[in-house]
């Protein structure tokens, strides 16, 4: 992560939250302590700034000091804030339909969100199975390549834009990712009349995928709901079962999530 070092180029004002918020995420990112030295130079800054924006920030509550390592990891006032957020968007009621599906299934569970162009992993539940992908909220990926990308794409507004947007050779990420747009769009129809998607292998290989859209009034998505199992436990039969429980706990979500809160960006 990277904040500009050039003062001219943020707007007037504005500078000083940019640079808190990217020490926020940074140490977010880490999930460590990270001392002034550390963040200076991942974000930038001088050490001297570095020091006063995280001064400010524990000021607030916002980030904590470590006396014995002479370094920083975020405060307890993140920790309320995350609460309210996560009370604002309905993921403490989301959690339990997350929670039974993982029961059901024994396999991860992610409630994604569309940020821009990626997915973002919001809420998990993860595999207790020896065997599983270990994965994180806050993790991104590129909608193309995900079945929560491509669960929310072909059930988003924007669907047709979004796909004319793409370059004409995708980034591959295995070698299982769709190569084209074409590809793409050809799956999102089959994402519509199935009612769920699938990610065989496309984001990590090893790994498959089945996803439904959390729909608002309008048959819009933002969010999706998607089982990640390993390929060796999810052959074609497991996978229609799943998809078909994958769509009735998505429906679960929409009745009690604000889905129109989770606007792209």
């Amino acid at each position: 992560m990277a904040v500009t070092t050039d003062d001219n180029q943020a707007p007037p004002g504005t500078q000083a939250i940019g640079r808190a918020l990217g020490v926020l995420k940074l140490l977010a990112e880490h999930g460590a302590e990270l001392t002034t030295a550390r963040i200076a130079a991942e974000l930038g800054l001088s050490s001297g700034t570095a020091n006063r924006v995280v001064r400010a920030l524990m000021a607030e509550g916002l980030v904590t000091h470590n006396p014995r390592t002479d370094s920083f990891y975020l405060g307890t006032g993140t920790v309320l804030l995350g609460q309210a957020a996560q009370r604002g968007f309905g993921l403490d009621r989301a959690l339990p339909v997350l929670e039974q599906l993982n029961n059901e299934t024994e396999e991860s569970v992610n409630l994604v969100v569309r940020e821009g162009g990626e997915s973002v992993v919001m809420l998990r539940v993860q595999s207790t199975l020896p065997l599983r992908f270990e994965q994180h909220p806050g993790a991104r990926f590129p909608l193309y390549a995900t079945a929560s990308g491509k669960a929310i794409v072909a059930h988003s507004p924007d669907s047709d834009s979004y796909v004319a947007s793409l370059p004409d050779e995708l980034p591959l990420l295995t070698a299982k990712t769709l190569s084209t747009p074409q590809q793409l769009a050809a799956q999102l129809e089959q994402v519509r009349r199935r009612g769920y998607s699938i990610d065989e292998e496309e984001n990590v290989a090893g790994v498959r995928c089945v996803g439904a859209p959390v729909l608002d009034s309008d048959r819009h998505a933002q969010a999706a709901l998607v089982i990640q199992v390993p390929t060796v436990r999810m052959p074609p039969a497991r996978v229609r079962a799943l998809g078909a429980r994958v769509v009735t706990a998505a429906k679960e979500i929409a009745q009690f999530v604000p889905i129109d809160r989770f606007m792209s960006r």
